[in-house]
């Protein structure tokens, strides 16, 4: 019953259009009389209005985003703001510029537009643009549903897409912003045609979102018309935008030793943006793997149809997303102590299970690095909160689950040439000593979770007679471990890792 009551309320749902901003818009100032003192937000055009006196400057203020505007052909509205010499102006002045203007509102010699003496110019943060409709946010069955409707793959990578289009909290101690990487790589039986079809799906979904969430290489775009005072211009993203979401935009990229062009590399490394980026082929030291929250790999194809529902409810999409981030922007590191124990639970359950070959992927450089796995599920953690409203330990549950998911495909579908490739390294890594080997995996455990990487000695042997190691052959191990340059003291008592 609950199902068919959501279900009607999906079919009433309303959708925010530029038509409802232009509505709401021209019923805020006609409200005002004249004289009186308003505040609004709104994009700058710089063109100047019909009449426009010449003893002043004279710009318009538009209450829908200019990319709106292109593919818009109903009601639209400006208001005209004169700045003049006491104005005072914190915002840069470009066109496509999201501000607030404040002053007094007067008539204006042209139509029905009406004029703002403006007495200040903000900077206004993008996202509020889409959270004045809160109300209209999507629900997270909505959310999910719309996705599973339009993509089709396995329930992690669904889960995955929508998490992605979330983003990722910014996590205290780490230095990335908050993106998300949503990477795929073809698995043994894969094919070309398995990654072909994943990138297909993922530039559907970026093609639906307003120019000024793509992160692209051409920063302007133009509209020749506006369709009511016949005036054409220029317009950038605005200086406050975000999220910003990058697909690769063309097939030759998924080649690449990274699916990603030269000018956004540094935006990705930062995750100052959202990359779906799918991979031709599956290395474990890519830096698409390597720096993805999901690295999935896929041996079937995805498959996706044109979703009219989703559609039309991508801007309610985009409100739900603002929401979203307003609500959880920030992961502290005593949030995540229950998630630090199960993630040392996780890597002590796949050494033991796949033995040299999980360890081997675990050492720096390599897909599962413990200590960047652990800060990236830190993030992948802070988007399902994000997508079911608050953290809670269920969530580490369900994360650890898509990570051994991600663990099992990567040890099943590497080439046997891969897999002997790597356990070649890690054995010259960790010598002919298979106990001293087996130690550092622990070490490894443990440092993954640490803020600083650091773990005091005693916590170190307490680990190691745990796994069944006597205490003096630990201390030994320790101590061999220091001298061979594997582990060093920063403090006494006190053991880091030497990466290589």
């Amino acid at each position: 019953m609950e199902e068919l009551i959501e279900l009607i309320y999906m079919e009433k749902r309303p959708v925010v259009t530029p038509e409802r901003r232009v509505k709401d818009f021209l019923n805020s100032i006609q409200r005002a009389k004249n004289g009186e003192e308003i505040s609004v937000r709104g994009f700058i055009i710089l063109r100047r209005p019909p009449n426009a006196p010449r003893d002043g400057i004279y710009y318009l203020l538009s209450p829908a985003a200019p990319s709106e505007m292109k593919s818009y052909r109903g009601l639209r509205a400006y208001l005209v703001i004169e700045i003049t010499e006491s104005t005072v102006i914190n915002a840069k002045i470009q066109p496509g510029e999201y501000v607030e203007a404040e002053g007094v509102i007067d008539a204006y010699p042209f139509g029905t537009l009406r004029l703002l003496h403006t007495t200040r110019i903000s900077p206004a943060d993008y996202s509020e643009y889409w959270k004045d409709y809160r109300t209209l946010a999507l629900s997270k069955s909505e959310l999910e549903g719309l996705i599973s409707d339009t993509i089709y793959a396995g329930y992690e990578l669904e889960r995955a897409i929508t998490y992605s289009l979330l983003t990722a909290p910014f996590v205290v101690g780490t230095n990335w912003l908050d993106g998300f990487t949503l990477s795929g790589f073809n698995g043994l039986e894969g094919s070309k045609n398995v990654m072909l079809s994943l990138w297909e799906a993922l530039r559907y979904i970026h093609s639906l979102l307003p120019w000024e969430m793509q992160l692209r290489r051409d920063k302007w775009a133009e509209i020749e018309d506006d369709g009511l005072l016949g005036v054409d211009f220029r317009f950038t993203r605005p200086s406050r935008a975000g999220p910003l979401y990058y697909v690769p935009h063309n097939k030759t990229l998924l080649e690449s030793k990274v699916p990603v062009p030269k000018w956004a590399l540094k935006t990705f490394e930062k995750k100052e943006a959202t990359f779906l980026t799918p991979r031709a082929w599956i290395r474990p030291e890519d830096e698409a793997a390597l720096l993805a929250e999901t690295p999935f790999v896929l041996t079937e194809p995805v498959s996706y149809e044109r979703n009219r529902e989703l559609e039309e409810l991508v801007p309610n999409l985009i409100v739900t997303v603002m929401l979203a981030r307003e609500k959880l922007g920030t992961l502290n590191p005593w949030e995540l102590k229950d998630y630090g124990k199960k993630f040392e639970s996780f890597l002590t359950k796949n050494r033991r299970e796949y033995g040299e070959l999980f360890d081997a992927l675990t050492l720096s450089g390599k897909v599962f690095n413990a200590n960047l796995r652990y800060r990236l599920g830190a993030r992948l953690l802070g988007s399902m909160a994000r997508l079911e409203g608050r953290l809670s330990k269920p969530l580490i549950t369900d994360l650890i689950g898509i990570y051994q998911e991600l663990t099992d495909l990567w040890v099943n579908e590497l080439p046997e040439k891969e897999k002997l490739r790597l356990i070649r390294e890690y054995e010259r890594y960790v010598g002919s000593d298979r106990l001293a080997g087996r130690a550092l995996g622990i070490f490894a455990n443990l440092e993954a979770t640490r803020e600083d990487g650091t773990v005091s000695r005693e916590e170190y042997i307490n680990a190691l007679v745990e796994y069944g190691i006597a205490k003096g052959k630990a201390e030994e191990i320790i101590d061999n471990l220091l001298r061979e340059g594997y582990l060093y003291e920063p403090f006494p008592g006190k053991l880091r890792l030497i990466r290589w």
